[in-house]
């Protein structure tokens, strides 16, 4: 019976750590995140500047949960962003074309 427990304790608490530490949503916002960037990009090789904002690109929502500011210094560079947890945002950089965060 312990033998079993050992077994399942290994098998579960793995799985329970992974998913309490916000990893598996931070890679699916990150994948919605993509999709909109190339949306972006779309919107970028059609027209030769950034949207002012994302009224300017069809079906992209709105209000959130991922949300996008064009640099008002330099139209050439645009910010996504989305909450991670509690006061954490993970945010991507067009200049340097990486991700930050969480911070």
């Amino acid at each position: 019976m312990r033998r079993r427990l050992a077994i399942v304790a290994a098998v579960v608490l793995p799985a329970v750590v992974f998913f309490a530490s916000g990893w598996p949503y931070e890679i699916y916002m990150r994948t919605r995140a993509a999709r909109l960037r190339a949306q972006i990009e779309r919107y970028h090789s059609a027209h030769g500047k950034y949207p002012v904002s994302l009224l300017d690109i069809a079906g992209a929502s709105l209000n959130g949960p991922i949300y996008y500011e064009r640099d008002l210094e330099s139209p050439e560079i645009y910010y996504l962003w989305f909450g991670t947890g509690l006061g954490t945002v993970s945010q991507y950089d067009s200049k340097t074309r990486t991700w930050h965060g969480p911070q």
